[in-house]
C-alpha cells in the first residue's frame, strides 16, 4: 500500500532559518516560548505538512540549550541582535 505524502507547508519557514545557520535568531511559538536558535536540524513525520525542528545541535552550540518545535506553531522570527522581525505569521 503507497502512503501519500503532502506537499510541505512551511519551507519558507525552514529556509529562512537554514539560510541563518550560525546567526542568533529568535522564534516565538504559540505556548508563548521564545527559542534562541543558531542552527536546525529538521524532518517531517509521515503525513505531515509541517516540520519539526530541533535547534542548536548540529553542531552543539556551547551554553545553548537544545529545543525542539514544530513549525505550524511558530508565530515570529526574529533577529537576536536587532529585534528585526523576519518573518511573522499571517
Amino acid at each position: 500500500m503507497e502512503v501519500s505524502h503532502p506537499e510541505p507547508r512551511d519551507t519558507d519557514l525552514v529556509d529562512l532559518l537554514n539560510a541563518r545557520d550560525g546567526i542568533g535568531t529568535l522564534v516565538d511559538v504559540q505556548d508563548g516560548d521564545t527559542f534562541t536558535v543558531f542552527n536546525i536540524a529538521w524532518g517531517y513525520d509521515l503525513g505531515d505538512e509541517f516540520a519539526h525542528i530541533t535547534t542548536n545541535a548540529s553542531p552543539f552550540v556551547a551554553g545553548q540549550p537544545i529545543d525542539f518545535f514544530f513549525t505550524d506553531k511558530v508565530t515570529q522570527i526574529r533577529d537576536a541582535s536587532t529585534g528585526r522581525v523576519l518573518y511573522s505569521r499571517p
